[in-house]
């Protein structure tokens, strides 16, 4: 999967989450996977504009992370996933994202990507 599909599967799975609570009809077209209802085709187009690649987010990089190989998690996934780094909801696992959710910093490797190319960080 390329970032540009994780970054529009992220973004489908966000309004989703948002949509769902407020009763919009999530049903599509299985050929084009259009909205059938009107009222959530427009909702769509409205949170893709603020929230896609010309919403009015932060400009920043995304980071990535790769599980290490020593890593208890390493079967979880071999490819790169999109997290962010905070507080840790539990012990010291401060990585959130990923198959697992989260996972220590010991665990994964950083990357970013510039033009399509990895960059490790760490």
């Amino acid at each position: 999967m390329t970032v540009n599909e994780i970054d529009n599967l992220n973004l489908q799975l966000a309004f989703t989450d948002w949509a769902e609570p407020r009763g919009y009809d999530l049903a599509r077209n299985p050929e084009d996977q259009q909205f059938y209802n009107v009222e959530t085709r427009a909702a769509w187009l409205g949170f893709e504009a603020a929230h896609g690649p010309d919403g009015c987010k932060p400009k920043s990089q995304q980071l990535y992370a790769l599980l290490k190989k020593s890593s208890e998690y390493a079967h979880q996934s071999d490819k790169l996933f999109p997290v962010r780094v905070g507080t840790p909801p539990y012990g010291d696992y401060a990585v959130q994202g990923g198959p697992g959710g989260v996972y220590r910093l010991r665990d994964v490797n950083f990357y970013v990507i510039e033009d399509g190319k990895q960059y490790r960080l760490n």
